[in-house]
């Protein structure tokens, strides 16, 4: 179903550490910076650490976000499998693609990788890794801190420390950018829907996200933002009691039943909204939203146009990092 489909995607993104490891998802370290050729040790949010004596060349990602980082660092070309939502950069869909929610171990170690990287390993997959002495990281970002680290370490890990650095200086600066030029305007305050959901109670996320955060870095105000749950079914009640400005929409672009204005207009209680009433129902691309990679700076700068449209009037529309 849809619903599944955008909630997984979410799940893929947005992975809860295990009680036992919440603390450790909370900094992302690094200890003895490898480079292209010397030894280094990378320690991933779940405070598992791996130490390189050498570039890594046959790598697996089993996250769409991780991926595009490969790609985005320069070791793209070392991806040895993916998982079925890697789709981006396009050269990615041309590689052999794993399951993504719960990949097989004999698929992933049957290409022999010298490192798999992922949001979360099942502990199935994690103990197979382990046993056959293939080194694995996990990047599940909650914060854009957390984005911002994932890229130096992705770039630690397969050698192109540097690119890695620079990427995500280029991270940080583009949304301070954006940040600067919002400076002085008045936050509105927004609906984000991750999914129409079913029985009418749609998905939407709370402050415990990347997402929440990008809305704020955004220039907007969630109005489920004291909600401590990650995402979450609401009621269009309590839609309609907040009464926002600005519904932003997260499941425009999906396959099976995208949602719009239009849609939106013929469900009963949600067409009671002042933003449905006067049009201020945007349609996201959920790829520059929902994934926790370089691209998420495009994410926030999307959402700052469309809240503040004459505020980045005299900002060049970044291009893909």
């Amino acid at each position: 179903m849809r619903w599944q489909a955008v909630i997984l995607l979410f799940m893929i993104s947005c992975t809860r550490s295990s009680p036992t490891t919440a603390h450790a998802a909370l900094t992302l370290s690094t200890s003895t910076v490898p480079d292209a050729n010397g030894p280094g040790t990378v320690v991933d949010q779940r405070g598992h650490a791996v130490t390189f004596t050498g570039r890594a060349q046959r790598i697996v990602s089993l996250s769409p976000a991780l991926t595009e980082t490969l790609f985005a660092v320069g070791c793209g070309d070392r991806i040895v499998l993916r998982d079925g939502w890697s789709d981006y950069p396009p050269e990615a869909r041309a590689l052999p693609a794993v399951q993504g929610f719960s990949p097989s171990a004999e698929a992933i170690l049957s290409v022999r990788p010298d490192l798999v990287l992922t949001n979360f390993p099942p502990p199935a997959l994690a103990a197979a890794l382990d046993a056959a002495h293939v080194p694995w990281l996990a990047f599940a970002p909650k914060h854009l801190a957390e984005v911002t680290q994932t890229l130096r370490s992705v770039g630690m890990a397969c050698g192109r420390r540097q690119n890695g650095e620079a990427l995500a200086e280029s991270f940080d600066n583009r949304i301070k950018v954006i940040e600067t030029h919002l400076q002085g305007t008045t936050s509105p305050t927004v609906f984000y829907e991750m999914d129409s959901g079913i029985g009418g109670q749609p998905y939407t996320i709370g402050q415990a996200t990347f997402g929440h955060e990008v809305l704020t870095r955004a220039g907007g105000l969630n109005i489920f933002a004291t909600e401590p749950r990650e995402w979450f079914q609401v009621s269009p009640e309590a839609v309609l009691t907040a009464d926002p400005d600005v519904v932003l929409l997260g499941d425009a672009d999906v396959q099976d039943q995208p949602q719009s204005l239009e849609t939106v207009r013929h469900r009963p209680t949600m067409a009671l909204l002042r933003a449905v009433r006067g049009g201020q129902v945007f349609g996201l691309h959920t790829d520059l939203v929902a994934r926790p990679g370089p691209r998420l700076a495009l994410g926030v700068e999307e959402i700052a146009r469309l809240l503040h449209p004459t505020a980045l009037l005299d900002l060049a529309i970044f291009a893909p990092l």
